[in-house]
């Protein structure tokens, strides 16, 4: 790559007129500009492959080195060559002497035991544009699930979400019960009706699925392989909404007691978080070891806490108070929220900065899978697939 400006910019260089230098210069710009454009969308699609093909892994991986160092000297490259027309302007009317562009190319080395550290170092590279890539256009649903209505199939104010692979777990809150529909739009199975009144949150950890229920004041906890109640609880929690579960196994619901209530994996509790920092907790999600938690005060925050309960960190205010807000994350740590009353979806850097929004009608619960289609269920009884 390096040789191939050189030699474009070298012969007869100064034998050139002022005009055509800034116009050499400008073309090379342009032309790696373009090769680093090429190679962000190249290595996007790569890594897409990579988590669609386990069996791949050795050589994905090989191929994402190869274009991370790519990427890399375009960038450098490019980088070189803008300073090269900085210094010949500078200098051009004082000397004129024979210049050769050497640029040498650092190449990093990676950890290939797996994909984390590949990201990490990709993260550094990627600007504000790059990590927006996934979602610029996306606009309008390429495909929704279910219709308003009560039979098998058919949804009324769906409100959590939770996907298990290929499968799409429904709070069909008006319904009383959750449905299972495939990630194609197919009805798989529905449970637990008449055991429920407003489900409202819901989480899968292991073999089990966790439900708030905030008609009933419940916790409930699930079989995911039979449908089965394993357990409930009232105790320790009030007007629950959204709720999640770490690596531990520890259930962490929003509730309306101004705090996130911290429960075990079998549903004892254990302890509070936020107490007298929160006003009224809506959605709590774990990111990075971090608690974040979507806040229904009269401007919509949220908060970050750490795992002792610490408050970190406030920031993203939604202007639209009460509304209902839910949230989740994607590969990259950008977090997503639907803003009901803003008719909208959201996308944010993880320190805030808005990257995207969609128009979507009376958002609710909302999840993201890992090749960053946004799944978002509304009022009307649709779940949006973008």
């Amino acid at each position: 790559m390096a040789t191939k400006y050189s030699d474009e910019i070298s012969t007869n260089h100064f034998e050139l007129t002022e005009q055509k230098i800034h116009s050499t210069f400008e073309k090379i710009i342009r032309i790696a500009t373009e090769r680093r454009d090429q190679l962000l969308v190249q290595l996007f699609d790569m890594k897409q492959d990579y988590l669609r093909k386990e069996n791949m892994r050795k050589k994905q991986v090989a191929d994402l080195e190869k274009m991370i160092r790519q990427l890399m000297e375009t960038s450098i490259q490019q980088n070189e060559v803008v300073k090269l027309q900085e210094d010949q302007i500078k200098n051009w009317k004082k000397k004129q002497k024979k210049y050769k562009i050497e640029t040498p190319i650092p190449i990093p080395s990676f950890n290939t035991e797996g994909l984390d550290s590949l990201l990490e170092q990709l993260e550094k590279l990627r600007s504000i544009q790059d990590i927006a890539v996934p979602y610029k256009n996306k606009t309008e649903p390429i495909r929704r699930i279910g219709k308003h209505g009560s039979k098998k199939g058919e949804l009324k104010y769906p409100r959590g979400l939770a996907l298990d692979r290929d499968k799409i777990h429904i709070v069909d809150t008006y319904n009383n019960r959750i449905q299972i529909f495939s990630t194609e739009g197919k009805f798989i199975h529905e449970f637990c009706k008449g055991q429920l009144k407003y489900p409202d949150g819901i989480a899968l950890y292991k073999e089990w699925v966790f439900i708030s229920d905030w008609g009933l004041n419940a916790i409930f906890k699930f079989s995911k392989t039979n449908y089965k109640l394993i357990k409930s609880v009232k105790k320790g929690v009030s007007f629950p909404h959204g709720l999640t579960t770490d690596t531990n196994g520890e259930v962490l619901v929003a509730d309306k007691n101004n705090r996130i209530a911290v429960f075990s994996s079998d549903l004892e509790y254990i302890r509070e978080i936020g107490k007298d920092k929160l006003i009224y907790p809506c959605d709590v999600k774990i990111n990075n070891n971090n608690i974040f938690v979507l806040d229904k005060n009269k401007i919509n925050n949220i908060h970050i806490f750490s795992k002792s309960g610490d408050l970190l960190k406030s920031f993203i205010k939604l202007e639209n108070g009460e509304g209902l807000i839910f949230m989740c994350f994607d590969l990259y740590n950008n977090i997503i929220i639907s803003d009901n009353w803003g008719y909208s979806i959201n996308i944010f850097t993880k320190d805030g900065q808005l990257i995207h929004k969609i128009s979507c009608n009376e958002p609710t619960g909302i999840i993201v899978d890992n090749n960053f289609d946004i799944i978002c269920a509304s009022y009307d009884g649709v779940i949006n697939i973008y």
